[in-house]
């Protein structure tokens, strides 16, 4: 994965990339998300991000649960967002600014099997895993940013991620992408934050992770990713949207009409966050990708995910927030 940003201190590096549209095909791509938002609009599972929405000015078909937004609240959230994002490491020496077209790499996650470093057999990861693999993107100076890779298969898995950050607070100093699937365990991984920081003012003013809430594609907001947004917000905790869109599956073959889809999903999960707390920092993030028609398996790595992220890099820039995107 790829994230758009330099380490504090550090020289500055350019990132390549392919100059995919113009400032007019851009806008048209905005203006097509917008309209997507507002008349097609998005299905919001859960209570309390539909009445967050509806209260701030967005239609709500209470039988449907879909959500309608206005052109106006989107642009506003937009330029309320904060412009560049620090990354911010437990040693400030590993420390990453994201902005502008500076480019760094992280791992990716989650796997659910992996292959024994020993005996080379393919097997479930389990706690001593997480542990090392923290220990090893830790060690690694080209990775500025801990991902989750795996997670530990023997213990619950609603919790699991719950250990994975117990892990990154044990053995890493960089900042960390963790994607909380529940609100409790937001708050046990924040509490938990707060005394690695020496007092829950400190880690507000330096927090050491951020969520990573995924859309459903397309156009669904769960329960759990909206809820744990929202808990994190209120916590203090920086956040990346990250839809995962399967062209030929869960959005529409065509390239073009997927990079709308997935604008109108990621565009309406940083409106929520701005409704809950204007100027939190969001970044902008993509996973998605085609499907295999074939197999029906999500293809990472292909040359339309290449393409695909280049024009969200692109269209990032367009509204000059951070992002974060697949790199194979």
């Amino acid at each position: 994965m790829t994230v758009r940003g330099l380490r504090a201190g550090s020289t500055r590096m350019e990132g390549i990339g392919l100059n995919m549209f113009t400032y007019d095909e851009l806008y048209d791509i905005h203006l097509a998300t917008l309209d997507v938002l507002w008349n097609i609009g998005v299905k919001v599972e859960s209570e309390e991000a539909r009445e967050i929405f509806y209260s701030n000015g967005c239609t709500l078909n209470r039988e449907t649960n879909i959500v309608k937004i206005p052109a106006y609240l989107v642009e506003d959230s937009l330029r309320s967002i904060p412009k560049t994002f620090r990354a911010c490491g437990r040693n400030p020496e590993n420390d990453w600014l994201n902005e502008g077209n500076r480019t760094g790499f992280v791992n990716f996650g989650e796997a659910v099997r992996m292959i024994d470093p020993y005996s080379r057999e393919m097997r479930k990861p389990f706690k001593k895993d997480v542990d090392d693999v923290t220990r090893f993107c830790e060690a690694m100076d080209q990775i500025i940013i801990f991902e989750r890779a795996i997670g530990p298969s023997e213990v619950d898995p609603d919790v699991a991620q719950v250990h994975i950050a117990e892990s990154f607070y044990n053995y890493s100093t960089k900042h960390a992408y963790i994607g909380m699937n529940r609100p409790e365990n937001m708050r046990a991984v924040a509490k938990m934050g707060y005394l690695v920081s020496g007092g829950e003012d400190k880690f507000r003013e330096r927090p050491l992770f951020s969520q990573s809430t995924d859309p459903v594609s397309p156009l669904v907001h769960s329960k759990g990713a909206t809820d744990t947004l929202i808990e994190a917000i209120r916590l203090g905790v920086p956040a990346k949207v990250n839809s995962m869109g399967l062209a030929g599956g869960t959005t529409c073959v065509h390239l073009a009409s997927t990079l709308v889809t997935h604008n109108a999903e990621i565009l309406s999960m940083l409106v929520l966050s701005q409704m809950v707390k204007r100027g939190h920092p969001m970044v902008y993030g993509t996973s998605t990708t085609m499907i295999d028609l074939r197999t029906t398996v999500a293809c990472v790595g292909t040359p339309e995910l290449a393409l695909f992220s280049s024009a969200v890099a692109k269209l990032a820039q367009f509204y000059n927030l951070p992002s974060w995107v697949a790199g194979g």
